[in-house]
């Protein structure tokens, strides 16, 4: 997905969003209708009020939120609605992602589907909806990461302008100090780890073996182009794989990231 120009400095994350966003987008056109309607989720309406409507907004909610969500975590390009990161960003807050009674409802859901009589459907459907309530951590918290990125303090006013200096003295490269002492410092991330860590978790997962596959073919790609200027097109690949199982990846994502620019 082509993330906007304005918007470079942070498109790892957006990429993120993007992806998170598919999962949603498929669980509204596929997962949602399908269990309602060619599986057996019309046996809740032979229960009592109290299953047959809790059944039934189970259902409602849960595509609804996909819906939502699906929408909203692609709809950072649409530059007449969010002229600026800073308004999409705060355009999450008192949304589906930050209610806390999506979980008291399927708290509820889950109490009373506990008995033998409950419809596969609707078993499916809490897993999914319980799915969907941890998707949507993993965007909070890369929301998170945007209101903390230079870009979004620059437009709250929380941040400056940086003027970009460059000083060229004949054929000369590298740092030039003009009456100041270099205190920078070189940091060294150990990828390895980090690698060795997401093998970990996707070996662990329940993945199918199928998608395992590409998803390890993917981080092998990644690792080797680690430190040269194909990492980011093979960090884009990863995603884009991995966008029906980023419950998984979302963790892993900030010290991916944090590669880019090795």
């Amino acid at each position: 997905m082509n993330i906007r120009k304005d918007f470079e400095s942070v498109a790892p994350f957006l990429h993120r969003l993007a992806g998170i966003g598919d999962v949603f987008a498929k669980y509204n056109l596929e997962n949602w209708p399908h269990l309602r309607h060619n599986e057996d989720f019309r046996k809740i309406y032979t229960f009592s009020t109290l299953y047959s409507w809790q059944f039934d907004a189970l259902y409602a909610k849960g595509r609804d939120f996909a819906i939502f969500a699906a929408g909203c975590l692609k709809d950072f390009n649409d530059v007449g609605q969010f002229p600026t990161l800073s308004l999409y960003v705060d355009s999450f807050e008192n949304t589906w992602g930050y209610r806390d009674e999506l979980k008291n409802f399927l708290d509820e859901t889950k109490e009373l589907a506990s008995f033998e009589e409950t419809p596969w459907a609707v078993s499916r459907m809490i897993i999914i909806f319980d799915h969907q309530l941890r998707l949507m951590e993993a965007v909070r918290g890369t929301v998170e990461i945007l209101k903390n990125t230079h870009l979004y303090k620059i437009e709250k006013g929380e941040a400056c302008v940086e003027k970009e200096q460059n000083i060229s003295i004949g054929n000369i490269n590298g740092k030039v100090n003009i009456n100041s002492i270099d205190s920078s410092t070189n940091i060294k991330i150990d990828s390895s780890s980090i690698f060795l860590s997401l093998r970990k978790a996707i070996a662990d997962s329940d993945i199918k073996d199928a998608a395992k596959s590409r998803l390890f073919e993917g981080i092998e790609s990644m690792e080797k182009a680690n430190g040269s200027w194909a990492f980011s097109e093979k960090y884009k690949d990863f995603i884009q794989q991995s966008a029906n199982h980023m419950a998984i990846v979302a963790p892993f994502i900030p010290a991916l990231t944090s590669l880019l620019g090795v």
